[in-house]
């Protein structure tokens, strides 16, 4: 190959294309690790934030189930239906014409507060005891965000609403309303009441609310003896929903959560469309699909938009009903980072290019010129001429060019390991405390097992969780979360020896590994300096709840014998500590 090329052109381009390729090769293998691990970090990042919102709407659910268990149960609801069932059978025949006409037709104020009116004063038994008990449920639902509360009657009969809508004094057996989701959550508690059922209906347009999406959720009422006497149901509207929703903490420029039904429709308004989207934007993803058939993850899809994006997914029940709950953000926001990187890396290429043919061509001229100067030596010498002039100083120059080529080449390495330094601290840190991370603690855990297992020493395990930290979140913001995370990192770091490992195991989890500490007491001075440091007001960040520590504590060989065990051990432990009050630590109830 390339026999018949003089050996001056042949060196220099030997050596600049191979140079070339290993160059290339290192900045694609460089660049394809690094994308892929800041992929990673993302999807894990949109999960986290996907799990957050998902946990604060199951506790927004939850405490309106709570809340409709506890009014119906209450003595002033059981009251007011007795006393409204009692006054509707007092009022003339045509029931539901006489109570719209004084309460709705007849109503001195707006469509939008037709609730102010306390009484019609037009003398029936009926407004003697509307004006008894509307305050107190008009408050109710003004206080509770409610957009309206119910009260039927058994025979189906709507004998008071707050708001006093069309559908106000109606029947749900017979009556223009007998086949809304209002009338369904009401049939089913009294075709079968039983104490503390509930019944929700997924948001629908609700024709008696100008067709608004509203969803209700029912549950039965019993009199002091336990008898079953009518139905409490709440009205609630799409407001408070899109406020658990649409937090963009962390979302970025082009993040949202969302909600979709079974019907693929969303739940919930996107903040990128103006009006409602809520039950009028259908999301047809494969995020959905799974979702709704109980998967959960990350993926890359074309949203609703028909945009590129990172969707993380999940499902969610409430009372039999199933939706997906979606995380999406553009899939090149996400991966602007990688951009940047890959113009560096594009940059910094051609530069390196341009470098390594210049010095090739110097170095390799300065290896083939010798050899060339020797065979012109040997050619005088097979023509006879013996004046040549034989020097092994020649030699000397051929070392000192092929010396300067290899300072080149560590040049080249050096730059490729400062690389390597770099991506490798990105999969070793938690990028927002600067800990260790996850992963980096595992790894570590496992050469340390192994060691202490062959030099028969201790190996300590302490599983952090910090206690009121959601409080944080939830009343703060995920950033003075994060800065509280960041704090709190600093002060571990403070608690254990140079040689110990502190890491961020995700979200408000940590961990300490601690290897060659035989004496229980020290490792409980570790434990009480980390709760001392947790003690210490969080004053700068403005933080005004307590944020404690529970610390759980396992031992090998005590405790454990594999690094999963010994970890599953901490945090049992962990969890001992909080039921025993928290901001204490724990070992195994073994210990």
């Amino acid at each position: 190959m390339l026999k018949d090329l003089k050996i001056t052109k042949k060196f220099p381009l030997v050596m600049i294309i191979f140079a070339l390729i290993s160059a290339l090769v290192t900045g694609l293998i460089a660049y394809s690790n690094a994308s892929s691990e800041m992929e990673n970090v993302a999807k894990d990042k949109l999960f986290s934030l996907l799990e957050s919102r998902k946990s604060s709407l199951e506790n927004y659910f939850y405490t309106i189930e709570q809340d409709l268990g506890f009014h119906a149960q209450s003595p002033l609801v059981v009251e007011a239906i007795e006393s409204f069932s009692a006054a509707w059978e007092l009022l003339p025949e045509n029931k539901k014409d006489f109570l719209q006409n004084i309460y709705i037709h007849k109503n001195p104020y707006t469509i939008e507060q037709k609730d102010a009116l306390l009484s019609s004063n037009d003398g029936s038994h009926y407004s003697d005891q509307h004006i008894i008990y509307h305050p107190a449920f008009r408050n109710l639902i003004s206080s509770r965000s409610y957009r309206d509360l119910f009260l039927f009657d058994q025979n189906g009969n709507l004998i008071y609403s707050v708001i006093k809508e069309k559908d106000f004094a109606s029947n749900m057996f017979t009556g223009q309303w007998q086949n809304t989701h209002l009338a369904q959550v009401f049939k089913t508690i009294n075709e079968k009441p039983e104490r503390g059922k509930y019944v929700f209906a997924d948001f629908a347009p609700y024709e008696p609310s100008n067709n608004t999406p509203a969803s209700f959720i029912a549950s039965p009422i019993y009199d002091q003896e336990a008898s079953y006497i009518g139905v409490l149901v709440f009205q609630m509207p799409i407001d408070r929903l899109n406020k658990v929703m649409q937090v963009t903490a962390g979302m970025g420029e082009s993040g949202e959560t969302y909600l979709v039904g079974s019907d693929l429709l969303m739940r919930s308004d996107s903040r990128f469309y103006k009006g409602r989207s809520i039950l009028a934007t259908t999301v047809n993803t494969p995020s959905v699909h799974s979702a709704l058939k109980g998967e959960s993850g990350v993926s890359v899809i074309n949203d609703y938009r028909d945009i590129p994006v990172f969707s993380a997914y999940s499902p969610m029940n409430f009372l039999s009903t199933n939706w997906a709950v979606i995380a999406e953000v553009d899939k090149s926001e996400i991966l602007q980072s990688v951009y940047t990187m890959s113009n560096f890396l594009l940059i910094s290429g051609f530069i390196i290019a341009v470098i390594i043919c210049f010095l090739g061509y110097i170095i390799a001229s300065d290896i083939s010129h010798p050899i060339v100067a020797m065979t012109d030596i040997m050619n005088k010498l097979a023509k006879n001429e013996l004046n040549a002039n034989i020097s092994v100083t020649e030699r000397k120059d051929e070392v000192g060019g092929m010396a300067k080529a290899m300072i080149v080449f560590k040049k080249n390495a050096i730059e490729k390991e400062k690389l390597q330094q770099k991506l490798s601290r990105m999969t070793q840190y938690d990028m927002l405390t600067g800990l260790r991370s996850r992963s980096y603690a595992m790894e570590h855990l496992d050469r340390l097992f192994d060691k202490s297992k062959a030099e028969n020493k201790n190996l300590i395990v302490m599983f952090i969780d910090l206690d009121n930290f959601k409080t944080v979140n939830d009343t703060m913001g995920h950033h003075v979360g994060d800065e509280l995370l960041k704090t709190v990192a600093t002060r571990f770091a403070t608690c254990v020896r140079e040689e110990d490992v502190v890491a961020r195991m995700g979200g408000d989890e940590f961990i300490v590994i601690l290897s060659d500490i035989n004496d229980t007491e020290d490792i409980n001075r570790i434990a009480e300096n980390i709760l001392e440091a947790m003690n210490t007001k969080f004053a700068a960040l403005n933080v005004n709840c307590d944020v404690t520590a529970s610390v759980g504590i396992a031992v090998y060989p005590q405790h454990a014998d594999a690094p999963s065990a010994l970890i599953k051990q901490a945090d049992r432990a962990m969890y001992n500590a909080k039921e025993n009050g928290k901001n204490n630590y724990s070992y195994p109830e073994s210990h």
